[in-house]
């Protein structure tokens, strides 16, 4: 369907457009709305109008599958059509980002993070979370901590209660020890029962499973879903697992409720 969708559109198609006496934009989401509104306010010369459609969102998701599949260069080619149309989105930086860190082009990768958080000044504070820890992760990855753990502290400026932000900087700390006096990190998922959901939905749903029939994950979202999503909740808790969910099934899909509430019948996530 995204594909047959990202061939129909319309040559001169553009993310923003002036109509006669307003702004028509293709805002990916609410959040990106509103963020918009505040960042430009009063200062607005004529209203705006969030209209749906979006292509480059249409490429970004192509590219979130191309990722799962381990399909790199199609991703890739996904990602650059995306940027072509709307190069100043940090969603698609910060996808490209993870991309170059997956094949380990860490530098690379890191500029992507950079330019997420520098490709629009209206960006939603979740955005610029998400760059800032992808900088902080990919600044480990090349060993400079101090700058991994600056990125890490800005990013809880726009999320405060990032666990996965926490997390990594506990593990920052632990990588500054010497090696004989450094205690073997927790899984994040054995911390579940004192650290849990905080989504509403993942919340109301798990109350709800408890006396269902158990399902195993991989048969809800198959193998390779099942196993990134795992292996975010046993990396990072509830938090790894929100984000990883929501990257494999975005929030708009119809059937968002019904796959997560089949998948919080796996029994490690029944616990």
């Amino acid at each position: 369907m995204l594909e047959a969708s990202a061939s129909e559109m319309p040559a001169d198609w553009k993310p923003c457009r002036d109509a006669e006496g307003s702004t028509q934009i293709a805002f990916w989401n609410r959040e990106e709305f509103l963020a918009h509104a505040k960042h430009h306010g009063a200062h607005l010369k004529k209203p705006v109008y969030w209209v749906p459609g979006s292509y480059s969102k249409s490429w970004y998701l192509l590219a979130l599958m191309a990722t799962e599949e381990e399909r790199f260069e199609d991703a890739f080619d996904c990602l650059t059509i995306g940027l072509e149309l709307e190069p100043d989105h940090p969603e698609l930086w910060c996808e490209l980002g993870y991309l170059l860190g997956q094949i380990e082009e860490h530098e690379d990768a890191l500029q992507c993070y950079e330019k997420a958080t520098s490709a629009r000044e209206w960006a939603p504070a979740l955005y610029m979370g998400r760059a800032l820890r992808g900088q902080g992760a990919q600044l480990i990855d090349l060993g400079r901590l101090d700058e991994a753990e600056a990125a890490f502290r800005r990013s809880l400026e726009f999320e405060p209660d990032s666990e996965n932000a926490r997390s990594e900087l506990e593990y920052i700390e632990e990588l500054r020890l010497p090696p004989e006096s450094r205690e073997e990190r927790v899984p994040w998922f054995l911390h579940s029962a004192v650290n849990p959901p905080k989504d509403p939905l993942t919340i109301r749903l798990r109350s709800l499973v408890k006396s269902l029939p158990a399902i195993p994950g991989p048969k809800t979202i198959g193998p390779e879903n099942y196993e990134r999503i795992l292996q975010a909740f046993m990396a990072r808790g509830w938090e790894g697992f929100e984000e990883e969910f929501d990257r494999i099934v975005p929030r708009h899909r119809p059937d968002y409720e019904e796959v997560k509430r089949d998948l919080l019948r796996e029994p490690l996530f029944k616990l």
